[in-house]
């Protein structure tokens, strides 16, 4: 396979590896076939997506574990936008909404009234990312933003709070990584918040106590620093919303899956995204390309070289090491994203491949050249 790979977005900690949907168990963990499958298609590098203190967590054990010669894995440490009550000592993960938008709004208020409540989850956070950074798979901050499409997860305010603290620990922290960022139809409060830590600013209330954490004097300036480059990833925004966020920094770059090639709109926005601003990834197990996307069309009848099974049907199959899952994603449909890219752009497919594996390795670098 002469053509490489790097998925930015692989969910590896997400409970469908392990065989487990909607809380009930089908079949073991597929883990290594489905990093095997991957590998057979040329993917060579993916980044696991750290969306809690937890899941960051266990996304630094599996980069570790489940590293090979043919395919290396590097993590994200950062807690998602669903998952910003996290902060509030809540239970709260990808697959664990509330469903109750006025209950994530008290959470909010009751965190801007005491931000002592979210001291004890910034204090893990912050230690788990300063013991990190001498890892070499630990590759970028994230995956952190905003979401106001999922305001049953958590609300707009500790949403816009932990996207700005956790952009905080960052420049404290970890300066030199890059970010793996969310943005879902919150552009304005995105990039305002973005343009503010690449302008710089002074910090004189210090609400969550950063000073303390990190022995510093107030106020607080913070600050990217120049060559600081970020990743928004899984972008289903409009023309006018690529525009400003390309335009905020020459170290924007912009990240597409499956879910950022459904609509027509999508698509043109898929033209438009200079090739030496992208990366591509797959969002597995989610973000999949399917028939009734408009994306479907520029595969030209290309299919993935592997068979698939429901999920009740693949405990009982002998060798499992060439079938995926029925309706999970996974990263050896890498190929299926960059083929959509190349034709939708009417570029050669190697030749979209090499170049967004440059730009990969050059926002989030590699095991060998982290070294």
């Amino acid at each position: 396979m002469c053509r490489k790979y790097y998925d930015i977005g692989l969910n590896l900690t997400d409970g469908m590896f392990q065989g487990v949907y909607n809380g009930k168990k089908y079949h073991s963990s597929d883990i290594v076939q489905v990093l095997d499958r991957a590998s057979k298609i040329g993917v060579r590098e993916a980044l696991l997506t750290g969306s809690s203190i937890a899941e960051s967590q266990q996304a630094s054990q599996f980069a570790h574990q489940y590293s090979s010669e043919e395919l290396q894995l590097g993590y994200t440490i950062g807690v998602h936008p669903c998952c910003a009550n996290e902060f509030a000592e809540y239970d709260a993960t990808i697959g664990n909404p509330t469903n109750d938008e006025e209950s994530n709004e008290r959470i909010g208020r009751n965190v801007q009234e005491d931000p002592t409540i979210a001291y004890k989850k910034l204090d893990e956070l912050y230690i788990l990312t300063r013991d990190s950074l001498s890892d070499v798979r630990f590759r970028a901050i994230g995956e952190i933003g905003l979401d106001y499409d999922r305001l049953f997860y958590a609300s707009r305010e500790m949403q816009l709070i932990f996207f700005e603290e956790q952009l905080k620990l960052s420049c404290l922290v970890g300066q030199h990584l890059p970010l793996f960022l969310h943005m879902r139809t919150s552009c304005s409060d995105f990039i305002n918040i973005m343009q503010k830590f690449i302008n710089g600013f002074h910090d004189h209330e210090d609400r969550f106590c950063w000073s303390q954490r990190c022995n510093i004097e107030k106020p607080i300036r913070y600050q990217f620093l120049p060559n600081r480059k970020f990743v928004t990833h899984s972008f289903t925004g409009s023309s006018q919303e690529l525009k400003h966020l390309l335009s905020i920094s020459p170290n924007s770059f912009v990240g597409l899956n499956g879910c950022s090639l459904r609509n027509e709109e999508n698509m043109q926005c898929c033209k438009e995204i200079p090739l030496e601003r992208l990366l591509l990834e797959t969002d597995a197990p989610w973000c999949d390309i399917r028939r009734t996307h408009e994306s479907f069309k520029y595969l030209n009848s290309y299919e993935i070289p592997f068979n698939s099974v429901k999920k009740d049907k693949l405990s009982k199959l002998e060798n499992i090491d060439d079938t995926m899952v029925k309706g999970r994603n996974e990263p050896c449909t890498m190929e299926q994203v960059t083929r959509v890219v190349a034709n939708a752009k009417d570029l050669d497919l190697s030749f979209v491949a090499d170049r967004v594996w440059e730009n990969s390795i050059s926002v989030y670098g590699n095991t060998i050249t982290n070294k």
